[in-house]
C-alpha cells in the first residue's frame, strides 16, 4: 500500500512490530482527527504483520449507545477462539462472561498469551474515542500483563474527540504515533493520484491551504474538482465530518468559533474578545478546548488559525445576518487594538454592506490599496481601488473624481482600456462640477504616467490652464510647468493640503532637467514639512530620497547626510517591501557613485531576486548597465541591451550608443540619428550622450551646440530619471568638448574642476575618468612632471576600483621623465619621483614614504632610528624619543590652559549661533577642535598622560605604514623593485636597507 507523506509513522509501527515478533511486545495508540489517515496506516502495518507470519485479530468501537458492552473486544474472542486448536481452546476459561472484572480481563489475557505461544499475535482495536470505559480498562491490563510476550496491541483515535480523563492512563504506557496533515508536495502527489492526471501546481497550492493536508479532505476535493466542481466547494462528505467534529464541541467554544470564522482563517486573541464581548482570559480557555479538538492551531503572538479553511468555511456558512456580524468587527474589535492589518480591516468594511458609513469604508478600502501597494501587491490594490470607487458613488464628486484618477493610474499598466474609463470619468466629473483646481490636478495626473497618449494628454492640459489660468497657454514645454505651480498656489491659498502637496510634486517634475535642482530641494523640502505633519510615511520615504538626488545635482556632498536621513524615515517602515527594495536600490547606487561595485551588485541582485516588479519595470536594467560600463564590462553589455528592449526601456538605442563610444567602436552616422527624448527627466542623459558623441567625432558644430547647452550648468552633475542615472559632473563633458577641439588650456581648467568636484562627492569613478583626462591635457600643455603624477595617481586608483580598461586613454609618459641615467635610480624632480630597476622606470607622486626609502638607500647596512626619518631634521622628536621615561607631552598647567580656552570657545560658539553668525561660530568650532585633538594626542588610555618617549613607538608605526603604502603602490607599477624592496628593507624601531648584493643608485 502506497502511504504518501507517511513514511517515519509506518516506520515506527514496523519497528514495533518487529520488536512483537522477536521477542517482546506493547501499546502503540495511533492518534489524529478524522480523515487523517490512522485506519490506512494501521491496515498497512496489519497486513505487513501478516506477510511477516503474525495473527492479526482486529475490532472496532461503535458509536451508538446500544452497543454492547467489550464490543470490540467481542470481535478480538471470536478471532482467539478461531486462532487456538480446539482441545487448548476448551481447557481455557470462557471469555468476556461473568461479572468478576478481574477474572474477566485474565481470561482474555490468557486467551492472548497462549495464541503468542504458537506466533505473535497483533491486536487492533479501531476508534478508541467511541469505546465503552470497560473496554479501555481491559486494553490497559492486557498491556501491562503481556509486556514480554510477542503481543502488539495497536489503538486508533480521534484525539480531538477522545476524552481525556480516559485515555490519559493509556498515552502514559503507550507508544504515541500522532498523524497530521501532509505538507504541499505530498498533497500534490495524493491529488494527482486522485484524479489520475497532473494538476495545476496554484491549484494544488490552493488544496493543500483549504484542507491543511488532511488526505480524506485532498481526496472528497480532488475527486469533486474531477467531476466538474470548483476547487473551492466543499465536498458533502468534507462538510459532514466538519459539522460531526464540531458538534462535539462544547456550546460556548462553538459559538466563539463563529465569531472567529467572521475574522477570518487567521485571527487575533484580542480582536476575537472585542468581538464576542469576553474576557481575554475567558476566550483562552474555549481556545484551549479548539486546540485541543484540533480544529485550530496557535501561530504565536496571540495569534490562531483555523486547522484548515473548510473549518472555518463549515461555520461562515451557518452564520445568519453575516454584514451585521462584520459591521460590528470594525465597530468593536477595530477601535480594540491594531492587530487587523488594513486589508482584513477592508474586507470587512466592504462586507458590511449598508451597515457602515460609505466614507468611513472608503477610507479603510483606500488605506488597505495604500498597503497593498507598499507590498507590491498590485492586483490586491487594483480590487480595494476597485471597491472604494463603487462605495463612493454616495460621497462627494471630487472625491470620487480622486479616487478614479487613483484606480487609473493602478490599472494603466494592467488594462489600459479600463484604466482610460477610469479617467474619462474622472474628466467627466471634474467637467461637471466646473472646477478648474479638481480638472487641473486630473490633467496633470494624466500628463504624469509616460505612456499616456500625448496628443489626448496636451489637449487636456490647455484646457486644464484655460480653466484655472486663463489667456493664451504657454509653450507645451513650459505648459505642465505653469499648471503646476498655479495649481499650488491655489492650493495654498485655500489650505487643502492634498492638492497643494500634489501640486509641488507636479511641480517638481514638470521642471526637471539641468538647472532646476535648486528649485526641485525647495519643494522637497516643503513636502517633506507637510507630509511630516500628516503622517504619510511614504511620500515622506519618496520626498527623502528625492532630497538626496537634488543635492547630487548640485555638487553638494551633504548628499550623504541627506542619504542617511532617508534611511532614517525608511527604518520607520521597513516591514513594508516597497521600502525595503527601494532602499536596496538607492543605496546600490549610491555605491556605484562611490566606486564599491561589488556591493552595489549584491544589493542590486538582491532587488532583482524578488521578481518582476512594476515600480521598478526596466530601471534595475538600466542600473545594471551603468554599473557595467563603469567597470568596463563590455562582454556583459550585449544581455543588458537585450534585457533593456525586451522591458521596453524607451531610450535603448541612446544606452547601446553610450556602450559603442566608450568601446571604441561606435557608428557615429547612426548615433548621429538617436533622437532627442521628449521627457525632460532624461535630458542630462542625453548632454551626455551627445557630448560623449561630439568628442568623438571632433565635429566643431556639434561640440559647439552641446557646449552652448552645457556651459550654463558647469557645476552641476548630469541627474537623470529621478536619480536612477547618475552620468557624472558636467564640468568633464565640457572638458571632453574642450579636448576634442584641441583646447587644451581650457580643458586643463575643466578637467581640475570636475576632479575636485569629484572628490569633494567621494565619486571615485568620477575622479578617476576626471584624473586620466587632466593628465592627458596637462601633457598637451607641457606640464609634464605634474601630468606624471597624475597619470601614476590615476593608475594605482584605477586598479584599486578594477577599472584599467580607462588606463588606455592615459598619455604616455612624457620624454623629459623618461630614464637619462643608467642603472637604478630614485630621484624626486618637483612633486614627481622617477623610479628605475632592472630596466624599468615608473613615476610616482609625492609621498613621505618616498622620503623615508631614500634615505635608507643612501645608508645602506646602516641602522637608521624611525624617529629619525619621522624628523630627518633632528629636531625635538628626536631628542625627547631618546630620554628614559620621558617627559608628558602636555604638562598640568598646559592642559589647564588648553581647557580654560575650551569653555571660553563654547561661550563664544553659542553667542554666535544666538546672534546667527555661522561664520563666526565655524571659525571658533574649528579652533575648538584643533585643541581637542591636541589634547587627544598627548594622553593615552583614561586620560593617562602620553610621554614623549612614546614619540619612538608613534615613529615605529608612522614610518613602517608609509613605506608598507609605497610597497602596496609598486607591487602593481614595478613588481620586481618592491619585491627588491621588502627583500632588503627591515622595519621597526630602527630601520635597515641591506640588500644581498651591492646595489648602487642615482639620487
Amino acid at each position: 500500500m502506497n502511504l504518501i507523506g507517511r513514511e517515519h509513522p509506518a516506520a515506527l509501527l514496523r519497528a514495533e512490530i518487529g520488536r512483537a515478533a522477536a521477542s517482546h511486545g506493547g501499546l502503540v495508540l495511533v492518534t489524529g482527527e478524522a480523515g487523517i489517515g490512522k485506519t490506512t496506516l494501521v491496515s498497512s502495518a496489519a497486513e505487513e504483520a501478516r506477510e511477516l507470519g503474525a495473527l492479526v485479530l482486529s475490532g472496532a468501537c461503535w458509536d451508538s449507545e446500544s452497543a454492547p458492552g467489550y464490543w470490540p473486544w467481542t470481535q478480538v474472542a471470536r478471532g482467539i477462539r478461531r486462532g487456538i486448536p480446539r482441545e487448548e481452546w476448551q481447557a481455557l476459561p470462557p471469555l468476556l462472561e461473568g461479572d468478576d472484572e478481574f477474572k474477566l480481563f485474565d481470561a482474555v489475557t490468557t486467551g492472548l498469551v497462549a495464541l503468542t505461544e504458537l506466533r505473535p499475535v497483533v491486536v487492533v482495536l479501531d476508534d478508541l474515542h467511541w469505546a465503552d470505559p470497560a473496554s479501555l480498562r481491559l486494553l490497559e491490563f492486557v498491556a501491562k500483563h503481556t509486556w514480554f510476550e510477542r503481543l502488539l496491541l495497536v489503538g486508533t483515535y480521534r484525539d480531538g474527540e477522545a476524552s481525556a480523563e480516559r485515555l490519559l492512563p493509556l498515552e502514559a504506557k503507550a507508544t504515541m504515533i500522532t498523524l497530521t496533515g501532509l505538507g504541499p508536495a505530498e498533497v500534490g502527489e495524493l491529488v494527482n493520484r486522485t484524479v489520475g492526471g497532473s494538476l495545476a501546481a496554484d491549484l494544488v497550492a490552493e488544496v493543500h491551504r483549504r484542507t491543511g493536508g488532511n488526505p480524506f479532505f485532498v481526496e472528497q476535493t480532488a475527486r469533486l474538482w474531477r467531476s466538474g466542481g470548483s476547487i473551492t466547494a466543499v465536498a458533502p462528505g468534507v462538510r459532514d465530518a466538519v459539522r460531526r467534529r464540531l458538534s462535539l464541541l462544547p456550546g460556548s467554544v462553538a459559538g466563539l468559533l463563529n465569531d472567529a470564522a467572521v475574522l477570518g482563517a487567521v485571527f487575533h486573541r484580542s480582536v476575537l474578545a472585542g468581538l464576542a464581548g469576553l474576557p481575554v482570559a475567558h476566550v483562552d480557555r474555549l481556545l484551549d478546548e479548539a486546540l485541543a479538538a484540533r480544529l485550530v492551531v496557535a501561530r504565536g503572538g496571540g495569534s490562531f488559525a483555523f486547522a484548515h479553511d473548510l473549518v472555518r468555511e463549515t461555520l461562515y456558512a451557518s452564520i445568519d445576518d453575516l454584514p451585521v456580524r462584520h459591521a460590528a468587527v470594525i465597530r468593536t474589535a477595530y477601535p480594540a487594538g491594531a492587530q487587523l492589518i488594513p486589508t482584513e480591516l477592508a474586507r470587512h468594511a466592504y462586507l458590511a454592506g449598508d451597515h457602515l458609513e460609505a466614507a468611513q469604508v472608503t477610507d479603510l478600502l483606500l488605506a488597505a490599496a495604500t498597503d497593498a501597494a507598499r507590498r507590491f501587491a498590485y492586483d490586491e490594490a487594483r480590487l480595494h481601488l476597485g471597491r472604494a470607487y463603487e462605495r463612493s458613488a454616495t460621497l462627494g464628486q471630487e472625491r470620487r473624481a480622486t479616487i478614479a484618477l487613483d484606480q487609473g493610474k493602478a490599472l494603466y499598466g494592467h488594462d489600459r482600456d479600463a484604466a482610460w474609463r477610469a479617467f474619462d470619468e474622472a474628466i467627466a466629473i471634474a467637467r461637471s462640477l466646473d472646477d478648474p483646481m479638481l480638472l487641473a490636478r486630473v490633467a496633470l495626473s494624466i500628463n504624469g504616467i509616460y505612456h499616456a497618449d500625448p496628443p489626448q494628454r496636451d489637449d487636456l492640459l490647455r484646457e486644464a490652464h484655460a480653466a484655472l489660468v486663463g489667456g493664451e497657454p504657454p509653450e507645451p514645454s513650459q505648459l505642465t510647468q505653469e499648471l503646476a505651480v498655479h495649481l499650488a498656489i491655489h492650493a495654498r491659498s485655500g489650505e487643502d493640503v492634498d492638492a497643494l502637496v500634489f501640486g509641488l510634486w507636479a511641480h517638481h517634475d514638470s521642471i526637471w532637467g539641468p538647472g532646476t535642482a535648486a528649485t526641485r530641494l525647495a519643494l522637497t523640502e516643503e513636502v517633506l514639512t507637510l507630509v511630516r505633519r500628516q503622517g504619510d510615511l511614504d511620500t515622506e520615504h519618496f520626498a527623502a530620497a528625492l532630497r538626496w538626488v537634488a543635492l547630487i545635482e548640485l555638487g553638494d556632498p551633504a548628499y550623504l547626510d541627506a542619504f542617511r536621513d532617508y534611511e532614517e524615515v525608511g527604518r520607520r517602515g521597513r516591514d513594508a517591501p516597497r521600502i525595503r527594495l527601494s532602499e536596496a536600490v538607492d543605496e546600490s547606487i549610491v555605491h556605484a557613485f562611490t566606486g564599491r561595485f561589488a556591493s552595489a551588485q549584491l544589493l542590486l541582485d538582491e532587488v532583482v531576486a524578488e521578481g518582476d516588479n512594476p515600480r521598478f519595470g526596466y530601471m534595475c536594467d538600466h542600473h545594471q548597465w551603468a554599473l557595467y560600463l563603469h567597470q568596463g564590462r563590455f562582454d556583459a553589455l550585449p544581455a543588458v541591451h537585450a534585457s533593456l528592449r525586451e522591458g521596453r526601456h524607451p531610450y535603448v538605442d541612446m544606452l547601446e550608443g553610450l556602450s559603442a563610444l566608450r568601446r571604441g567602436d561606435a557608428d557615429l552616422e547612426r548615433l548621429a540619428l538617436v533622437r532627442e527624448p521628449r521627457e525632460r527627466s532624461v535630458r542630462p542623459l542625453w548632454l551626455r550622450f551627445q557630448a560623449e558623441l561630439a568628442a568623438a567625432s571632433g565635429d566643431p558644430v556639434l561640440c559647439e551646440r552641446v557646449r552652448g547647452w552645457m556651459a550654463p550648468h558647469r557645476s552641476e552633475w548630469a541627474v537623470s530619471m529621478y536619480g536612477w542615472d547618475l552620468s557624472g559632473p558636467i564640468a568633464l563633458w565640457l572638458a571632453e568638448l574642450d579636448a576634442a577641439q584641441s583646447r587644451w588650456g581650457a580643458a586643463v581648467e575643466l578637467y581640475r574642476e570636475a576632479l575636485r568636484s569629484s572628490e569633494l562627492m567621494r565619486a571615485r569613478p568620477w575622479a578617476l575618468e576626471s584624473r586620466i583626462g587632466l593628465a592627458a591635457a596637462l601633457t598637451a600643455v607641457g606640464e609634464v612632471a605634474e601630468a606624471a603624477t597624475q597619470a601614476a595617481e590615476a593608475r594605482a586608483e584605477a586598479e584599486a576600483l578594477g577599472m584599467t580598461h580607462l588606463l588606455t586613454k592615459l598619455p604616455p609618459t612624457p620624454a623629459v621623465l623618461r630614464d637619462d641615467v643608467e642603472g637604478n635610480v630614485f630621484r624626486q624632480e618637483g612633486s614627481v619621483w622617477t623610479l628605475t630597476f632592472a630596466g624599468q622606470s615608473v613615476h610616482l607622486p609625492d609621498a613621505k614614504g618616498l622620503n623615508d626609502l631614500r634615505l635608507l638607500l643612501t645608508h645602506p647596512g646602516d641602522d637608521v632610528p624611525a624617529v629619525q626619518l619621522l624628523d630627518p631634521t633632528g629636531g625635538e622628536v628626536v631628542v625627547a624619543a631618546s630620554r628614559m621615561g620621558g617627559d608628558a607631552v602636555l604638562d598640568d598647567e598646559a592642559k589647564a590652559a588648553y581647557r580654560r580656552r575650551l569653555r571660553q570657545l563654547d561661550d563664544e560658539i553659542d553667542r554666535a549661533v544666538e546672534r546667527a553668525d555661522d561664520e563666526r561660530a565655524a571659525s571658533f568650532d574649528r579652533e575648538r577642535e584643533a585643541l581637542l585633538a591636541e589634547l587627544r594626542s598627548a594622553t593615552g588610555l583614561d586620560g593617562r598622560d602620553r610621554r614623549l618617549g612614546d614619540a619612538a613607538e608613534r615613529a615605529r608605526k608612522t614610518v613602517t605604514a608609509r613605506i608598507r603604502d609605497v610597497l602596496r603602490k609598486l607591487d602593481h607599477l614595478h613588481p620586481a623593485l618592491a619585491a627588491h624592496l621588502r627583500d632588503s628593507i627591515s622595519t621597526g624601531a630602527t630601520c635597515r636597507y641591506q640588500p644581498p648584493e651591492e646595489t648602487p643608485w642615482h639620487f
